[in-house]
Parts: C-alpha cells; structure tokens; sequence
C-alpha cells in the first residue's frame, strides 16, 4: 500500500487549503524572519557569527529549505525561491571536501567531529537529506541531492567501515528515515545500508548515554525488541517510523510486530486525547502508563507531527483504520494547536489545561522559584526552534495523507477537500470538515472495477451496511457518480481510562474531529466548578468564519462558591451554558485559563 505524491493529490476549497494559504502567505516568510533575525541562516556560510551557532540550527534551516521545495512546487513566490537559492548555495559552498557539513562543528568545533552522540549532526544531516528529496522531486533540483550523496558517503565511511566514531548510533534519530526517504527516490543500496546500520546498531552498541541513560535515546534494546515507548517522543517516533519503512522494505514481521506493539502501547496508555505525547518536561519524554497531566503536559508539537509520520507508515504496511483514526486526532488538536491563528506564532508545548491565575504567580517568581509550566501565549521563535519550521514542512504535506493504493484498492483515509490525478484513477472530495460530517466523493476508475474504500471516523456513531473494517467499502467501475454521506458530527461525550490520574470521572467533549476546550475568557463560571451533564441539548454556532473555529454551547451545572475554604455542606449548583471552542483554537485572544476535561454530573 502506498500513498499519492503532492504532484497527484492536491487540497481545493476547505479547511486544510485554508491553512496551507496561510502557510505560504504568512508562516514560510515569519518563520525565514525569525531565522534570518537569529543568524541561523548566516551561520550557513560557516563563520564566526557575533551569536555562536546552536548546534542543531542547521536542522532548523533544513526543514525550511523542505518545506520551501514543497510549496513552490504548488505556489510560486519569487522571494521565497530567492531566499531558497541562497540557502542552497551557501550550503554547496561550505560543504567540506570529505562531504562533511554542519555550520556548528566546521566552525567552532572541527576537532570534535562525530565525537558526541548528542551533538545533533546526523539528525541535521537527517534534515539535509529530506530537504534534497524534496528538492530533486518537486522542483527538479538535484544541487543538494548531490550534496546529500557526498555526505552519506563519508558518513558511511566513518561509522561503516573505519569505525572511528565515538558513538555507533544517534543519539537523536531522523537519519534514519531520511536515509530511506533517498533510497526510495534514487534506488541507491547505499542509502538503505546506512539505515539499516543504524537501525541494527541501537541497542546493541556501547554507545555512551545521551542525557538521561539508554531508554532516553531508545538505546536500552535492540529495535526488534521493544515493544513499550520510552525515552524522548520525539526520538522515539523518529525511530518508530524508521522501524516501519524498514519492516515494510524487508517484510520483516519481526520488526512490524515491534512497531504494532509500540503503536498499541502509545495510543492504549500514553497518548492524550488530543494525539499529543510526550507528558513530561523532564527529558520531554513518554513517562510510566497512564501518566497523562493536563496543567504540566509537555505534549510536543514535533511530537504530534511525528506520530503521524508513524502512523502513515503503519497504514502503508497494513491498511488498518486505526492508523488513520490516530492521524485524523493529530490533525485536527494536537499538531494544529501549535500554530496561531494567523499564522505568525507556535506554541512548542501543548498543555491541556491552563489555570490563568497560577499561570501568572508562577511568572513572576524568581528564576529558582518557578516551576515548570507551559507558556501560555504563542511566540515568534523558540531558542530551540524545531517546531516552527517543522509546521511549515507538515502543512505542505497534508495532501500525502488524503489517498492511498494498493492492489486494486483506493483508499480515502483523511476526509479532506482535495483532488487526485492518480495513473489510471481520477478522484476528488469535497468535504465540510470539520464543520459537519457531509463530504461528496467523486472517482473515476475508467472503466476497470476498483474497490473503494473510505474511512469511517472513529467518533462516528451512525451505522452503514457496507462497512468492513473500519472503512465504507463500494466495488465496481466507477464513472466519476457522485457518493454522498454524511458522518454526523454531534456534541460527543469522551471517557478517559480510569487509571489517569488527572482525568478519572472527568469527560471531555468532543465535535466530530475536534477536542473542544473552555477558556475563561468566554466563560463567566470558574472552570474548575463545572459539571457536565446529559449534552443532547447542545448546539454548535458554525458562522464564526471570521475567527476561524466552530462555537459550541452545551448545557452545564456549576458549583457555586460557598465562601469557606471547606466545609461541611454540600455546595449548591446552578445551572448554565459553556461556551467550548474547538481545542486548537486556544489561546488567540488574550491570556486565559483552559480546560478539556470536566467533572461528569
């Protein structure tokens, strides 16, 4: 099973063009801004700066430069293609002979080349190489296709065959899918090999710690053997949907049922309703089953995108809805609440729930006073920046997530607005997400028969005889018909698993896709007193075009404040209306508390 290229499938009206929109109009020029303001993008050029280079910048500039080959490819802006051209040059320039870059190491550091696991130069060489990808296949420029191919082979001479390295594998994986990102495009054995290394290797060298012990970097076993995530989401979900790509190439069922085991236990036990992982601050890392904190969720926006990347390819090995259920959660709450509104700031952690009050005392406090908490307003830029450009990169690829084939079969997997120009299929969807539940799907099949398959939201409740497993399945020869449906999105109740600690005997709401939230700024009653009841009664305002989400109202009791810090009387309710926005939406208006999961009545 494969999927469609960003040349086939591309989105129409909606939702995600929308947002792919705004990303080419505003986030692709804010965020080469920022870049540009801090020095990431002359410290290319390999010299001495009046702000030391940052050891993993290069990877920031990366996923740019990717991003950058993807959009033009579809929208053409001469300042953006400009400034891309500068980049690949400077890079070409200040390549070393041996094929070694990197813009902190050349500089500041050459005699301590490959001699710390956590020093980010494969990762950022990782980031090179799906940049040069993406350049060699969307704009037919092989500048750092070739740079990449230099590079590769003085990677491979270092750690394959001299084995003069300090460490055997990275201590923070991207390389690794990159590498098969190459060999899918060129054919080049080398690029599977050098993978496949490093694949094989973790776990199995005596490689020094990175940070935090083994499990922190995935080191603690060898990849066909872990089966619990740990350690660095991030890292992890890199190394997981290396894992996948590796499976797949070699139908090695041992490693696909290491990756299904790591898949089951993410979403059965450390993922939050909003696709987010990664609870902890400490070591921004997967913690113990069930330790999902809402107020101190790490829940990195690089986290979110990665999961995706995993789960996409889980779905090309096997088909199963429950991949694309999870990319659908992703899609709609936890990448996207990462992003503003207008395109201009991010969040780099994801809190589920905000209290304004704390919020503010614990930002006025002396350094060694505070505690870890998320911010609470979006900024520009981040000294670790990863997540800006990795949204600029993930916006362009959404369409890749829409289609998929295999054998006969065409699959729509994302409910998305979107046209596809496959070889021997044509097809197209107009979809309402997430506003309803309507979409109307249209596939030309040329007269050959062709099974059809279209995914059935998790959250959908509405029966259909022609469901099988998970999908809405129609065979025949399809002559461009129209199919309508409707999945009928309504107000829906979500029950946490007991064992959260911070959530036991709470609900969170949710519309069709959308985790809803409450902020304190719509909202007169406290949050923290409201109890939820029966929601039939709930409605959902879809003209708020102009702030870009969905309002919805649902009947609720609230505790009224009795004056007493504790007593003995039960509190009296009263009945109300919460005002719930969907969850990526938060945080664009003014500071505010947040809140996902209420008390059930």
């Amino acid at each position: 099973m494969k999927n469609f290229s960003l040349k086939q499938c591309k989105t129409t009206e909606g939702f995600f063009a929308d947002l792919q929109k705004m990303n080419a109009e505003v986030t692709m020029n804010a965020v080469y801004k920022r870049f540009k303001e801090t020095g990431r993008l002359d410290a290319l050029k390999c010299k001495r700066l009046d702000i030391k280079t940052h050891r993993f910048w290069d990877s920031d500039v990366a996923k740019w430069l990717e991003a950058a080959a993807y959009l033009l490819s579809r929208w053409e802006d001469p300042q953006i293609r400009a400034w891309y051209n500068e980049a690949v040059e400077d890079i070409i320039a200040n390549q070393q002979d041996g094929g070694y870059f990197n813009s902190y190491f050349q500089v500041y550091e050459p005699e301590n080349i490959f001699t710390n696991r956590d020093g980010h130069e494969l990762y950022c060489a990782g980031h090179f190489f799906e940049a040069a990808v993406a350049s060699k296949q969307y704009l037919n420029d092989d500048r750092l296709l070739r740079f990449a191919d230099r590079f590769v082979d003085y990677i491979y001479e270092r750690f394959v065959e001299k084995k003069d390295t300090a460490f055997t594998t990275p201590g923070h994986e991207e390389i690794e899918l990159a590498l098969f990102r190459l060999y899918e495009l060129t054919s080049e054995e080398k690029y599977k090999e050098l993978a496949q290394f490093f694949l094989n290797m973790r776990g199995c060298a005596e490689d020094p710690d990175v940070f935090a012990g083994s499990d922190y970097s995935q080191s603690h076993l060898p990849v066909r053997k872990q089966t619990e995530a740990k350690g660095h989401a991030v890292r992890a979900l890199y190394l997981y949907t290396a894992m996948s790509d590796m499976a797949k190439l070699n139908e090695d069922e041992e490693l696909k049922a290491a990756c299904e085991s790591l898949f089951d236990n993410i979403v059965s036990k450390k993922m939050y309703v909003t696709g987010a992982t990664g609870s902890t601050y400490t070591g921004e890392r997967f913690s113990s089953a069930y330790d999902l904190p809402n107020e101190k969720a790490y829940a990195e926006t690089c986290a979110a995108i990665a999961l995706v990347l995993f789960c996409d390819r889980m779905l090309r090995i096997t088909g199963e809805a429950k991949y694309g259920h999870v990319i659908e959660r992703c899609l709609y709450n936890g990448f996207l609440a990462g992003i503003s509104l207008d395109g201009n700031s991010f969040f780099y952690t994801n809190p589920l729930e905000v209290s304004l009050e704390k919020a503010r005392y614990n930002r006025e406090q002396a350094p060694a006073a505070k505690e870890w908490l998320p911010i609470i307003e979006r900024v520009e830029m981040f000294r670790c920046s990863c997540c800006p450009p990795n949204v600029c990169r993930f916006l362009e690829l959404i369409p890749s997530y829409i289609w998929y084939e295999n054998d006969g079969e065409l699959i729509l997997s994302q409910l998305i607005s979107s046209n596809l120009q496959g070889e021997n299929v044509e097809a197209s969807i107009i979809s309402d997400f997430p506003k309803s539940g309507k979409v109307c799907v249209k596939v030309n099949s040329h007269g050959k028969k062709l099974r059809l398959k279209i995914r059935i939201p998790e959250w959908c409740d509405k029966m259909f005889d022609n469901a099988e497993d998970g999908y809405l399945c129609f065979e025949r020869a399809f002559d461009g018909e129209e199919i309508v449906i409707d999945f009928a999105m309504t107000i829906r109740k979500i029950y946490p698993n007991s064992l959260i600690n911070d959530n036991a005997g709470k609900v969170a709401l949710s519309y069709g896709p959308l985790i809803l939230c409450a902020e304190s700024v719509d909202n007169a009653v406290p949050l923290s007193s409201v109890r939820v009841g029966e929601v039939s009664g709930a409605s959902v305002d879809l003209s708020l075009e102009n702030q870009k989400f969905i309002k919805a109202i649902v009947p609720i009791e609230y505790l009224v404040d009795n004056k007493k810090l504790y007593g003995y009387e039960k509190p009296e309710s009263k009945s109300a209306c919460l005002n719930l926005i969907p969850y990526y939406a938060w945080g664009n208006r003014e500071e505010t508390s947040m809140k996902i999961w209420f008390v059930e009545k």
